[in-house]
C-alpha cells in the first residue's frame, strides 16, 4: 500500500467542479485508489483478498480486506460498488465534500471511509 498527502491542486479546477461521483470504475484498474480528506491510499489488486457487504436497517457498509489492511465503506446503494469491486473494476472511492453529498435515494454515495491496519505496521507522518 501506498500513501501519499492530497492537496486540491492535483486534479485541474473545472474537474473537481464536474467531479461528484463517490466512486469510479475501471475495467482494466491495477489498483484501488481510496481518498480520505488530505490523503490517498493506493491499494494494489494483487493484494485483494476479500469484500464483504453488510445491511443493517438502511445503513450499509463494505468491508474490503487488502493483505494486513481493511477498509470500512459506510453509506447508502453500496451493491453497484460491491458489484464492480466483484469484478475489480473499482478504480477510485472517496469522500465527497458536505456540499456535494446531495444525491438522489436511488443512488449510492460514501458517507465514512476508515482505514485499519495493524499497529505495528501502521506508518505515522513525518
Amino acid at each position: 500500500m501506498e500513501t501519499k498527502p492530497q492537496t486540491d491542486s492535483t486534479a485541474p479546477a473545472g474537474s473537481r467542479a464536474k467531479d461528484v461521483t463517490c466512486w469510479s470504475t475501471d475495467s482494466s484498474a491495477h489498483c484501488l485508489r481510496v481518498e480520505k480528506p488530505g490523503e490517498i491510499h493506493l491499494f494494489p489488486y494483487g493484494y485483494f483478498q476479500h469484500a464483504k457487504l453488510v445491511r443493517n436497517s438502511g445503513d450499509e457498509a463494505l468491508h474490503i480486506r487488502f493483505h494486513d489492511c481493511l477498509i470500512i465503506i459506510s453509506g447508502k446503494n453500496l451493491e453497484p460498488l460491491c458489484s464492480a469491486l466483484e469484478r475489480l473494476a473499482v478504480d477510485r472511492i472517496r469522500l465527497l465534500p458536505p456540499t456535494q453529498r446531495t444525491f438522489p435515494k436511488s443512488e449510492g454515495f460514501i458517507e465514512a471511509i476508515e482505514i485499519r491496519e495493524p499497529k505495528d505496521k501502521r506508518s505515522e507522518p513525518e
